[in-house]
């Protein structure tokens, strides 16, 4: 009696276990296609959620979309390449275990530091299996010659040494796992038998070593152990199973697990679920990876669940399962799975992604097994808490007919008519043969089945419809004069005829008459080209019909067209297969998901694979309810759901958390730099450097959901969305400087949009050129230079205006007198002085000589054609020659220095020529000299001008403190004349005679 109960109670347990079934779903983690054929050896997952893996090639991260690859060419360069473990800590940091030490890669500035050795270290020392950090922060690493790290200002601290616990005992005692438990619990697995705790101390000291486990084990190697909160473990040792140790008392106990002893035959893989259950995984031979056991402390019991792998995944094996972050993942071979807990109201059965299996038929009967139709298998009984598949009969069964308690009706397409007994699991064919026909052979490919009444039903071909008595065998065509041809692919009762879903539309049978008439078919709508109408359900007073091109169309009881709902009112689909209606909803099967419609206010809410469906393209006629539990099939299985779940889960359940996880800055030169830490900084958003090109952002997301959708960005709110594309990068080419506020959103697969995944400032930083400030200094230069123009031409017009009145001046002092002197003469000649004419037109013809050489020199002084020295010096010798020639007086002239044409401004020019015929002057008035000599030298940029004569000099009285004494306006002019060249002017001593000396510095 014992043993009955037992065994009630472990039925019981597995039943219970079997019903939680769904609880968790496999994800397939698309990485990109290189890595098709490489094994992941080694995974873990930073705070932000992006995968860090370890295959043959070295270090990747994968943000969901592409990757990035560190390695020893690298920057920043990983100097460990052989890895064996990762590991990320509070603070973002991964740190990276290899055969030959460790590297801390910082990600918030991407850089790397080895971490140092101790001295002397031994190659197995520095060979890091794993790694572990406590609650203070303190990183552990455990090598494979059994020593314990702690990592200390970047230097391995070996704080336990297995060699040294049992000296001589083992030959390789290697750490195989480290894991803090609890306040701080410090526990070490070992390949010697033996798990060793170390207590932590608040001030960072350590307590007593501590050593468990039993004789048995020695030289096994605990290979993994999960931990509770209090220090309690299961651990796995091979080839002897799983063991429960109290981590208090050290007590190790067998544990007894469902299928036998599990672990005992073939590897087992475990990993933390929470912090009080572990989930068992194992490739054993009779259990096999299909099974997900998780084991619970708080009950210390199993409950069992059944994972489905797609079929091209059935020959791989379990390579390793990691909770690592908030993921939990598991390697087969080399594919990456995630096992993720399911939040979706949706359960996929019978579903086989690599050959397809389409359901055609499905019935459920109360507390029995679901009865299915499949192109794969052909007539199906399937266990929903087992999973048990068991094929009945390999036709291809097309409608399914509850026909009393315990028997239903089957349709098959190319096999007639069967009973099946399901209590009995039995067949029976109801054979109809031509004779028992009244009309045309109905043949074997039958279609849709429906209740006639209590001794017949009618049951579509591909060309008619037939009412039978299954009891007689026999059969009546109905109306094959107007049903010829004609498919039927629905049929739906009403209390006065029944409606027929064709090739062509719907046909209205009117049982009693015997009449058919066509059913929807407006003015309107007949001009329109006829689709196949898959299924029909009646929703009040309404007929809502599934149509293969207009989505559904809505007819009130006359059959007259009230609405439709199609792909631009957001169905998901415009052909829709199977229609079904519970309390709320109205539910389309469509070609391209599920389309969930309220029955009130027609809102659509359409679902995918996204959210857990088999497929997206569903089956006609292929469903059964019970209340608002729904059946449906697809082209691969049969979804599940509760309509009522609905309402919990919207949307929403698409979006996650969006990284800008790349940018790519290309400078003028074509100079790039790739930066990877946006995502790990504080700060939101970017400033790109003046002088950029070009630059691209890449986004990224670890949630599956968000693998498949469109995005859409925009920068700024009066902006167009902008499509993305399939590659999730975006490009921006010769951004004007500004500030941007870059938006992210996605289009859900129901046409709605997201909310806004991704909201980032983004600074294009301008040139110099482009700032304000110099656009305010180049205003105030472009002032500045207008302004300078202005007085540029206000001072050239002063200088012309000064010229002119220079000239008028010069002509009216040297001209003008003499012009008035010789009109004087001419006046006095014609009153009548003849006495004077000789002397008056000697005066006048001597005044108009002097006028000209007057006129002269102030068209030479203006000239700008004269401004050089050979000019000046050419005018000095003319008139030197002229004036002194005349006096008698010898001029010797000399010119030294000057290149052929030296400058000299207009104005040195004339004052010097006027000093020039001053001095001449004074010397033929004053000096009684008979020699002149006249010197003309270049002197640094300017010049000398020398006058020397042998003239009597001047007298003592007329000195003062050797300097003469301007008496007249002569030396008073020449002065003048020099200060306003700014030159100077000395008389020096000689011994006899006057010198004059000029001096022009440039």
């Amino acid at each position: 009696m014992k043993r009955l109960f037992a065994l009630i109670g472990l039925l019981f347990c597995y039943v219970f276990s079997w019903a939680q079934q769904g609880e968790f779903v496999l994800h397939s983690i698309n990485l990109p296609a290189k890595f098709g054929q490489q094994i992941i050896t080694c995974l873990e997952q930073d705070k932000q959620g992006m995968l860090w893996f370890v295959t043959n090639d070295g270090l990747f991260r994968f943000d969901g979309n592409d990757v990035v690859h560190l390695g020893a060419d690298t920057d920043p360069k990983i100097a460990h390449l052989n890895i064996k473990s990762l590991f990320n800590d509070r603070k973002n940091n991964m740190w990276i275990g290899a055969q030959d030490g460790i590297t801390k890669l910082n990600l918030h500035n991407w850089t790397t530091s080895e971490i140092k050795a101790p001295k002397h270290s031994s190659p197995l020392s520095l060979y890091i299996r794993t790694m572990t950090e406590d609650k203070n922060g303190m990183v552990y690493a455990g090598s494979q010659d059994g020593r314990v790290y702690k990592i200390v200002r970047d230097s391995m601290v070996c704080i336990f040494d297995m060699n040294l616990a049992f000296k001589d005992l083992y030959d390789l005692p290697n750490i195989t796992f480290l894991q803090v438990v609890g306040n701080g619990q410090l526990w070490i697995g070992s390949s010697v038998g033996k798990l060793v705790r170390l207590d932590i101390h608040p001030d960072g000291t350590y307590g007593k070593t501590k050593f468990f486990g039993l004789d048995i084990f020695k030289r096994e190697q605990v290979v993994m152990a999960s931990f509770n909160p209090q220090g309690n473990c299961i651990m796995e040792v091979p080839n002897f199973g799983l063991y429960f140790m109290n981590g208090t008392t050290g007590d190790i106990r067998k544990i007894k697990a469902p299928y036998g002893n599990l672990g005992t035959h073939g590897q087992v893989y475990m990993t933390p679920l929470d912090a009080n259950r572990t989930i068992i995984m194992t490739n054993t031979p009779g259990i096999s990876k299909e099974k997900l056991f998780i084991y619970d402390f708080r009950s210390d019991s199993f409950s069992v669940q059944q994972l489905h792998y797609p079929g091209y995944l059935d020959e791989n094996h379990i390579v390793w399962l990691s909770h690592t972050g908030s993921k939990i993942l598991l390697s087969l071979n080399d594919h990456l799975l995630e096992l993720a807990p399911s939040h979706s109201p949706f359960s996929a059965i019978m579903a086989a992604p690599k050959s397809l299996n389409s359901i055609r038929a499905i019935y459920k009967q109360p507390g029995g097994p679901l009865l299915a139709g499949s192109y794969k298998d052909g007539f199906v009984r399937f266990d929903e808490h087992t999973g048990e598949k068991q094929i009945v009969i390999r036709r291809y069964v097309y409608s399914i007919l509850p026909w009393n308690k315990d028997t239903v009706l089957l349709s098959t397409e190319g096999n007639g008519l069967y009973w099946y007994e399901i209590g009995l699991n039995k067949l029976t064919q109801i054979p109809i043969t031509d004779d028992n026909i009244n009309g045309k052979p109905m043949g074997n490919f039958l279609t849709f089945l429906s209740r006639y009444d209590k001794k017949h039903f009618l049951v579509g071909t591909y060309e008619r419809l037939y009412k039978v008595n299954p009891y007689e065998h026999r059969a009546r065509s109905v109306r094959e004069d107007q049903l010829l041809k004609t498919r039927v692919l629905g049929i739906l009762k009403r209390p006065n005829d029944y409606l027929i879903a064709t090739e062509n539309g719907i046909l209205s049978w009117q049982s009693k008459t015997d009449t058919i008439v066509p059913f929807g078919l407006t003015t309107a709508e007949a001009e329109l080209p006829a689709v196949p109408v898959y299924g029909m359900v009646a929703v009040g007073q309404e007929i809502w019909a599934a149509t293969g091109g207009y989505g559904i169309v809505i007819y009130n009881e006359q059959g007259q067209s009230v609405d439709t709902i199609g792909k631009k009112e957001g169905l998901a689909a415009g052909i829709v297969f199977t229609l079904a209606a519970t309390d709320k909803y109205i539910l389309a099967g469509t070609k391209n998901g599920l389309s969930a419609i309220n029955k009130q206010t027609h809102h659509i809410t359409n679902y995918s694979t996204l959210d857990q469906l088999p497929a997206n393209e569903f089956n006609s006629a292929a469903k059964f309810q019970a209340g608002n539990t729904v059946y449906l099939g697809t082209i691969d299985g049969v979804v599940r759901f509760n309509t009522d779940k609905l309402d919990a889960y919207g949307s929403e359940a698409l979006e996650g958390n969006l990284y800008i996880t790349e940018l790519t800055v290309t400078d003028k030169k074509g100079n790039t730099v790739n930066d990877y830490t946006l995502p790990y900084q504080s700060t939101k958003g970017f400033r790109i450097a003046a002088g950029t090109a070009y630059f691209s952002i890449g986004f990224g997301s670890m949630k599956q959901s968000m693998e498949h959708l469109d995005y859409y960005y925009r920068l700024g709110a009066d902006q167009q969305w902008i499509s993305v594309g399939a590659n999730r990068k975006v490009t921006f080419i010769g951004m004007p400087p500004g500030h941007y506020q870059l938006e992210l959103v996605a289009r859900l697969p129901d046409g709605n949009w997201s909310k806004t995944l991704l909201n980032m400032p983004i600074e294009v930083a301008p040139a110099f050129y482009q700032t304000i400030w110099f656009k305010l200094l180049l205003a105030l230069l472009l002032i500045g230079l207008v302004w300078s123009v202005i007085k540029y031409r206000e001072k050239q017009a002063e200088k012309e205006r000064g010229l002119r009145l220079k000239i008028a001046g010069d002509l009216h002092d040297e001209i003008g007198s003499t012009l008035a002197g010789m009109s004087m003469q001419a006046e006095m000649l014609l009153s009548g002085h003849q006495q004077l004419q000789s002397k008056y037109l000697r005066s006048i013809a001597d005044n108009g000589r002097a006028a000209v050489q007057t006129m002269g020199d102030i068209v030479w002084s203006i000239d700008p054609r004269n401004d050089d020295s050979l000019s000046l010096y050419q005018r000095m010798e003319r008139y030197g020659n002229k004036v002194l020639g005349d006096s008698d007086i010898a001029i010797g002239l000399q010119s030294q220095g000057f290149s052929e044409k030296q400058y000299i401004p207009q104005k040195i020019r004339q004052n010097v020529m006027l000093i020039y015929k001053e001095a001449l002057t004074n010397i033929i008035k004053h000096s009684d000299a008979t020699r002149v000599d006249v010197r003309f030298m270049a002197y640094n940029k300017g010049f000398k001008l020398q006058i020397i004569d042998n003239g009597k000099g001047l007298q003592p009285e007329q000195l003062i403190n050797g300097k003469p004494i301007a008496t007249g306006h002569g030396l008073k002019n020449m002065e003048m004349r020099a200060q306003l060249m700014e030159a100077e002017l000395s008389f020096p001593l000689v011994d006899k005679g006057f010198e004059v000396l000029l001096t022009f510095r440039g």
